[in-house]
């Protein structure tokens, strides 16, 4: 049975989370004036190259394979280590990281085409985790490949390998619903969202080396209510599906799943095709710029970022009905690296995955993660 939520009241501006809004200004603000002294004149032709030209292109390919290495720290020790420059309270409770494979090289296909190809801009943005495995959506920013779910062991963090999907979608979201074994990826486009399922059976019989072709969908719907599947996650008898707004309010809304992990769906003729349709049967309103959601026993949360600024995980409280998860209402706020997309609490651990680390974003002035932070959930929540 789905658990409903609601909102509570509580003191937010906490000193300690003054004192890190202070320190992330200081930080940026030294950033700023280190990189006018530098470069001086050409700070323009910096900035333009490293917030524009870089998510236009892609470079060409040195690998064949996927990579598998780490693309900015060349261990979890150096990553901490910067991390506790800018982060001290963060890091302090991290538990261990996974590093993220596929940010310099990921094999998949030209859209439109069959046949293996490396993609260089590959942009992480979902994630799931189960039982065994760990596993991260990602698109390429320029739009030339499909995207892809890179598959990784739980267990160890070793990449296992690629599923490559059949189109070019943000994937924004992942929701693994461990009841009925489906792996749901965010889909479709503005005014076309939609939901796509695989089965677990599928996914792990998938074998990109032999097929050359994108794994097929197990279920598919064009969601109505909502105008982009912007994020979204698994709860009990349901998917939360959110909209990312860059301004002002924004909605989540849950979707209501049978006992064989279907939508509740109306089929409708389009011309000579017939497609599924669903709509929310409960809407909430959320804050701007919200990337992820994820519902605990005991809490809802939301992972905050945008540009260049730090992330933020925010907890609101768990209660009896879908109320609105504005800022107003929230409980406790953990201020991140940027860039924070997906986060997944699974097994007492939180998983947080961030995007800073592709091609399109790694010359930023900022701490990039190439790496899945995992922290004990009883540290945090």
């Amino acid at each position: 049975m789905f658990r409903i939520f609601k909102t509570h009241k509580g003191k937010v501006n906490t000193s300690k989370e003054k004192t890190e809004e202070r320190r992330s200004l200081k930080r940026w603000a030294l950033v700023t004036l280190a990189v006018l002294l530098v470069a001086g004149g050409g700070i323009g032709a910096y900035l333009y190259y490293a917030m524009i030209a870089r998510g236009d292109k892609e470079p060409e390919a040195k690998y064949v394979e996927t990579n598998t290495n780490p693309v900015c720290y060349g261990s979890e020790k150096a990553f901490t280590l910067a991390l506790r420059s800018d982060f001290p309270e963060l890091a302090k409770k991290l538990k261990g990281t996974v590093v993220i494979p596929g940010l310099n090289a990921t094999r998949t296909t030209l859209h439109g085409f069959h046949g293996i190809t490396t993609c260089t801009s590959m942009t992480p943005q979902g994630m799931a985790v189960t039982e065994d495995y760990i596993f991260i959506s990602a698109y390429c920013h320029t739009k030339q490949h499909n995207s892809v779910i890179l598959m990784l062991s739980r267990h160890t963090g070793s990449f296992l390998k690629e599923i490559v999907l059949p189109d070019t979608s943000h994937v924004g979201g992942l929701a693994y619903d461990p009841v009925n074994n489906n792996l749901w990826v965010s889909g479709g486009g503005k005014g076309k969202a939609r939901a796509v399922a695989y089965d677990m059976e599928t996914i792990e019989a998938y074998d990109f080396d032999e097929t050359e072709r994108p794994i097929r969908k197990s279920q598919d719907y064009l969601l109505e209510s909502i105008e982009r599947n912007s994020y979204m996650s698994y709860a009990p008898n349901a998917l939360l599906i959110g909209l990312f707004q860059e301004n002002g309010n924004a909605t989540l809304q849950r979707f209501a799943m049978d006992t064989a992990g279907r939508l509740n769906s109306t089929v409708k003729l389009s011309g000579d095709r017939l497609y599924e349709a669903v709509s929310a049967d409960v809407l909430a309103e959320t804050s701007h710029r919200i990337q992820s959601v994820m519902a605990t026993e005991k809490n809802m949360l939301f992972s905050k970022s945008w540009g260049i600024f730090d992330s933020d995980l925010q907890m609101y409280a768990v209660w009896e009905e879908l109320s609105d998860f504005k800022e107003s209402a929230m409980l406790k706020k953990y201020s991140f690296p940027q860039k924070m997309e997906q986060i997944y609490v699974y097994d007492g651990k939180l998983y947080c995955l961030f995007e800073s680390a592709a091609y399109a974003y790694r010359a930023q002035p900022a701490l990039k993660v190439d790496r899945v932070m995992i922290f004990d959930e009883k540290d945090l929540l």
